[in-house]
């Protein structure tokens, strides 16, 4: 029997309800828990965690009395974090309703996202889900942040003015740039400020890392391609950047491929010779001054490493191979084979092994970043809707990815906890277990300190306070991807219109 999204959303309440009434009181309390402190690591035994009305009420010794009525889960062996954030998906509809992506994140520990694209009718959207999160009627991650409409192909100063004032008018939180011209790019950088919209977004060949830290609040996937941020680590940066402005690499009939937004580098070809450029001139000390000088003027970098790998090594096994592929359709799922298996066929075998090395130039960039204190304005994001990208369970892939690239288990917790609650200037509410803030937690069952591999380990889920057993987060999942194997098959056309509406 097929199942609907109507029939999935309809089960999962049904199943989070029954978990729900059993709870009975007001109070919930987490009974001798290790608290761990995400500013230094350090771990606190023996705590019982109070939580009433969605927030942490109080924190005490685990023999402390508690309120008579209280329901009490065990904590004893296991180990108490802040809801994980995932600061870059393409996750939320445009309509408040069903939503798959949103409830698996949530599974897998995610409390909190930042929606990297937008429009009138998704701000609307994002509202009507915190709500009904907040009123318990959804469980969902808390959409943190909402774009306006991606600027790309942004021409003149004018319409980077015109789109920066209607990200305004439509109540997005922020201005997400993908392209604009060395003209419209400032224009938009000011507009922004003028409107105090912060900016977030790719790296323009039309300006350097360094210009860009200075306008941007985070940069995205460490600059994307062709001028990531170690573009300017490269001793002939200006050479390249002027053959890129004249129109030289890929064609620009290739964005319009429908293929290219799953994975843009099976078209990329033409960029090949620019990118081995770059890499072949790579200039150490230049590179150790860039990320000094980003890193002072306060950039925030989602490297979106998980993203960057699966594409740019999309023919990689271990995409294939991957067990969260069990929730994502048949027809998304056979995509992506296809162009994992179509990327060494579709382009010279030069141009893939140059895409492979770049993914390296990627994390060696992250580590220079890393040397000079980048670990406090990293964030973790994992850009769902991309090629082997699978909501929630790419999160946990990313933690790996930075733990690769040379972070220690305590920032690969604080990139995904505290740092985003820095970045979003709500450490009062979130970030850190403390007394007065938000009940958004995930239990795990080995301390993430010693090995960022812990924090998958997940014993279960406090959503604005409603705690979630692994019982339910595996019923949740199991639902998803039940739902994913009966979907009905879709049209190429059909599965790249719903990656833009998600």
């Amino acid at each position: 029997m097929r199942i609907t999204k109507k029939q999935l959303f309809v089960a999962i309440a049904a199943t989070l309800a029954a978990g729900l009434a059993a709870a009975g009181p007001d109070t919930t309390v987490l009974r001798n828990v290790t608290v761990v402190d995400t500013r230094s690591g350090a771990l606190q035994p023996g705590r019982s965690v109070v939580i009433e009305q969605g927030r942490i009420a109080r924190i005490v010794g685990a023999r402390d009395a508690v309120a008579a009525d209280a329901r009490i889960i065990d904590g004893g062996g296991k180990f108490l974090v802040p809801g994980y954030l995932d600061m870059h998906v393409h996750s939320v509809p445009a309509a408040f309703g069903p939503a798959p992506a949103l409830n698996l994140m949530l599974a897998h520990g995610i409390t909190g996202v930042r929606q990297m694209n937008g429009s009138p009718e998704l701000v609307r959207a994002a509202r009507q889900f915190n709500a009904a999160r907040a009123a318990g009627a959804a469980e969902v991650p808390e959409v943190l942040a909402t774009a306006g409409a991606i600027l790309a192909g942004v021409r003149s100063p004018a319409d980077g003015v015109a789109a920066v004032q209607a990200t305004k008018a439509m109540g997005a939180d922020f201005v997400k740039v993908v392209s604009a011209s060395p003209a419209a790019l400032p224009a938009i950088l000011a507009e922004a400020k003028q409107q105090a919209l912060p900016v977030a977004g790719h790296l323009s060949p039309g300006l350097d890392a360094l210009a860009s830290a200075a306008g941007y609040r985070s940069i995205e996937h460490l600059g994307a391609s062709p001028t990531p941020v170690q573009f300017s680590c490269s001793a002939e940066a200006d050479a390249i950047r002027a053959d890129l402005l004249a129109g030289k690499g890929t064609a620009p009939t290739a964005a319009l491929t429908p293929t290219y937004v799953v994975s843009p580098f099976l078209y990329a070809a033409g960029d090949a010779p620019f990118v081995q450029q770059m890499m072949d001139s790579y200039d150490p000390a230049r590179c150790d001054a860039v990320a000094e000088a980003v890193v002072a003027r306060g950039a925030w970098q989602v490297p979106t490493l998980i993203r960057l790998h699966a594409m740019l090594q999309s023919d990689d096994a271990s995409f294939r191979e991957d067990p969260a592929l069990r929730y994502v359709d048949p027809s998304l799922r056979g995509l992506w084979s296809r162009l994992g298996g179509e990327f060494g066929a579709m382009q010279p075998a030069s141009a893939r092994t140059t895409f492979h090395a770049f993914y390296e130039s990627y994390v060696n960039m992250l580590r220079v970043l890393h040397r000079h204190g980048g670990a406090a304005t990293t964030l973790t994001g994992s850009d769902t809707g991309g090629i082997w990208v699978v909501p929630g369970a790419s999160l946990h892939r990313e933690f790996a990815e930075l733990a690769a690239a040379g972070f220690t288990p305590l920032e690969v917790l604080q990139a995904t906890t505290l740092n985003g609650a820095r970045f979003l200037h709500r450490e009062a509410t979130m970030g850190t277990v403390e007394v007065g803030r938000h009940a958004d937690l995930v239990l795990l069952d080995a301390d993430p300190t010693a090995d960022a591999r812990n924090l998958t380990k997940i014993a279960g889920v406090f959503n604005a306070g409603r705690y979630l057993s692994k019982a339910q987060l595996d019923a949740m999942k199991d639902g998803i991807a039940a739902q994913a194997a009966a979907s009905p098959a879709r049209t190429l056309a059909e599965l790249i219109d719903a990656s833009h509406k998600d």
